[in-house]
C-alpha cells in the first residue's frame, strides 16, 4: 500500500494532498478504457458486481492519465466509506445516456465520490445522481456538470458538493438539483481562479449544518474566465448563518475579475448576494430576493445585496439594475470603498447610464432580536440603502418601500451624508414612477405631437427648458423648447417645461 502511493506520487511528478487512508487500485496506464463490469474482474481493484448494473466499491480507484473510465447508462455505484475515484486522463465517460447513481454501500456510510484531475481535455458529468457523495473539479481545461442531482452532500469529499480545487477556464455547472447538502452546494478555494457558468439550478435547503457556508461560494477567475450566475432558484432553510450567494476575493487576487449575477430567484436565507474584496467588476441585474432577515443581529449582516471594498487603488465596482430586494434587515449595504451605480439615468448615452429599476419593500431592521421575537427584522425601521462609504452613489430611478415616492419618503430609507457627515451622498431623484418626478401641474404652454416619438412645446420661450422622463424616471431628453424633440419613447411619457410638467402620450 506505501508503495502504491508513493509510486504515484512519482508517476505524477507533483504532490497529492489528503491522500485517502483506504486501499487503493491504480490502473496500469497502458491506454486502456475500463467500464466498472471491466474492473470487477481484476481481482484486487476492490469493485465487486453485485447484479447487472450495480457495483460495490471498497478501494480507492486512480485512473491513470493514459487510461480512461465509463459509468454505464442505468449504472449504480456502491461506495464505501471516504472512498474515492480519481481521474487523471481525459479518456472518461460520466455521462450515461440516461441515469446513473452513486451513493453509500448503506446507510450511516460517507462515502467522498469523484475527482477529476485531468490537465487538458475538458470533461462532462450528465445525467447522475449523487447521494451523500461529492464531485471534486481540478481540471484546467474545463468540466461541464449538466442534469445530475446531489443529495445530501456529507462534506467528506470537502465543503461543497462540487467544488473546484485547481484553477481552470471553461467550467459549468447548468439544470442540476441540490437538496440539503450539508454545507455549500457549489464553492471555490479562495486562492484559485476558476472561471465558471452556474445557470438554472435548483437549490433547495442547502447548507443544513446552519454554518456561515453560502450556497454558492465563489472566488473571482480574472483571466480564466467571468464568474457568472444566473437564472438559479435558491429556497433557504431559513436559517441564521448561511447566504445565498458569495464571491469574494479575500486574497486580493490581481485581475480584471468579472462577476455577473443575473435573474436569480433568492428566498429565506440570512443574505442574498455578498461581493467582497478589491478588483471586481460586478454586474447585479434582475435578480429578486426575498426574506433576507434571520439574522438576530442586524450588524453582522442580512442584507439583500452588500458590497465591500477597501481599496484606494483597485476598488470594486458594483452596477446594479431591476432587482426586487424585499423583507430584508438591510436592503442594500455599500461599504468601504466600492464603486456603487444604482441607477444613474441622467444621460442615456453616458459610459455610467444606469436606467435603476431597482424595487425595494419592507426592509428595515431593530438592532438586535428583543426578547421573544425570532429575528431583527422590523419594517418600520427602514433600511432600503445604506452608504456606507465616503463615496457619492447615485441611486435614481428606483422605487423605493416608503408611502409614496417624494423626497421626505425616500430619505427616511437611505442612511447617508444627511445622517453622518462622514459618509457619502445617495442621489435618488428622479425617483421611480411618476410621483418622483414633478408634481403636475396645469400648464401654460401646450405641446404638438408628431408621431414616431416626436413632439413640439408651443407658447413658451425658445430657450426655454425642456426635460422628457418616462413614468420609471427616466431621463429621455434634456434640451430646449426652441426646436422638435425627438425620442425613442413609445407610450406615456412626462414633460416637463420651465418647471411646469404634463403627462403626453407619444
Amino acid at each position: 500500500m506505501i508503495m502504491k502511493k508513493s509510486i504515484l506520487f512519482l508517476y505524477l511528478g507533483s504532490t497529492l494532498t489528503a491522500l485517502s487512508a483506504n486501499d487503493v487500485y491504480q490502473t496500469p496506464n497502458t491506454g486502456t478504457v475500463y467500464t466498472f463490469a471491466d474492473l470487477a474482474k481484476i481481482a484486487d481493484s476492490g469493485v465487486i458486481q453485485l447484479d447487472d448494473n450495480t457495483f460495490s466499491l471498497s478501494k480507492d480507484i486512480d485512473v491513470l492519465d493514459q487510461d480512461g473510465l465509463v459509468l454505464d447508462n442505468n449504472a449504480t455505484l456502491r461506495m464505501g466509506a471516504d472512498i474515492l475515484v480519481r481521474m487523471y486522463g481525459g479518456n472518461n465517460n460520466f455521462a450515461p445516456a440516461d441515469t446513473a447513481t452513486i451513493m453509500p454501500t448503506e446507510e450511516g456510510i460517507k462515502p467522498k465520490g469523484i475527482h477529476f484531475l485531468d490537465t487538458s481535455v475538458p470533461q462532462t458529468v450528465k445525467h447522475v445522481r449523487f447521494e451523500g457523495a461529492g464531485l471534486r473539479l481540478g481540471a484546467p481545461a474545463g468540466v461541464t456538470v449538466e442534469s445530475c442531482s446531489f443529495i445530501e452532500h456529507n462534506t467528506h469529499i470537502g465543503n461543497y458538493a462540487i467544488g473546484f480545487v485547481a484553477s481552470s477556464i471553461n467550467n459549468a455547472v447548468r439544470n442540476c438539483y441540490f437538496y440539503r447538502t450539508h454545507l455549500s452546494a457549489i464553492g471555490a478555494g479562495s486562492n484559485l481562479a476558476a472561471g465558471v457558468v452556474i445557470e438554472d439550478n435548483v437549490f433547495e435547503d442547502c447548507s443544513t449544518d446552519n454554518r456561515n457556508y453560502p450556497v454558492i461560494n465563489e472566488t473571482p477567475a480574472a483571466d480564466n474566465g467571468a464568474i457568472i450566475i444566473r437564472r438559479n432558484t435558491i429556497y433557504g432553510g431559513k436559517r441564521t448563518l448561511p447566504g445565498a450567494i458569495s464571491v469574494s476575493n479575500m486574497l486580493s487576487m490581481i485581475g480584471n475579475h468579472r462577476i455577473e449575477i443575473e435573474d436569480n430567484y433568492m428566498d429565506n436565507s440570512r443574505y442574498g448576494i455578498n461581493i467582497l474584496g478589491n478588483y471586481m467588476n460586478v454586474k447585479i441585474k434582475g435578480n429578486e430576493i426575498i426574506n433576507c432577515h434571520y439574522e438576530t443581529n442586524a450588524m453582522n449582516g442580512g442584507s439583500g445585496i452588500t458590497v465591500n471594498s477597501t481599496s484606494d487603488s483597485n476598488p470594486t465596482s458594483v452596477y446594479v439594475e431591476g432587482n426586487t430586494i424585499d423583507g430584508c434587515l438591510w436592503g442594500a449595504t455599500i461599504i468601504g470603498k466600492t464603486r456603487a451605480n444604482f441607477g444613474n439615468n441622467a444621460d442615456a448615452s453616458s459610459s455610467d447610464y444606469n436606467p435603476g429599476g431597482n424595487v425595494f419593500a419592507n426592509n428595515g431592521n431593530c438592532g438586535k432580536t428583543p426578547a421573544g421575537a425570532e429575528n431583527a427584522w422590523d419594517p418600520s425601521i427602514p433600511y432600503d440603502l445604506y452608504n456606507n462609504t465616503a463615496l457619492t452613489i447615485y441611486a435614481q430611478g428606483n422605487t423605493w418601500g416608503g408611502a409614496d415616492q417624494s423626497a421626505e419618503e425616500i430619505e427616511k430609507r437611505i442612511y447617508h451624508k444627511a445622517d453622518n457627515s462622514a459618509l457619502g451622498e445617495v442621489v435618488y431623484l428622479p425617483a421611480g414612477g411618476v410621483a418622483g418626478i414633478t408634481e403636475i401641474e396645469t400648464p401654460d404652454f401646450s405641446i404638438s405631437v408628431s408621431g414616431a416619438g416626436r413632439f413640439s412645446v408651443n407658447g413658451v420661450d425658445a430657450t426655454t427648458p425642456v426635460v422628457v422622463y418616462d413614468l420609471s424616471g427616466i431621463r429621455l431628453f434634456n434640451g430646449t423648447a426652441g426646436q422638435e424633440i425627438t425620442t425613442s419613447h413609445r407610450g406615456a411619457a412626462i414633460v416637463v417645461v420651465g418647471g411646469k410638467s404634463v403627462r403626453i402620450l407619444l
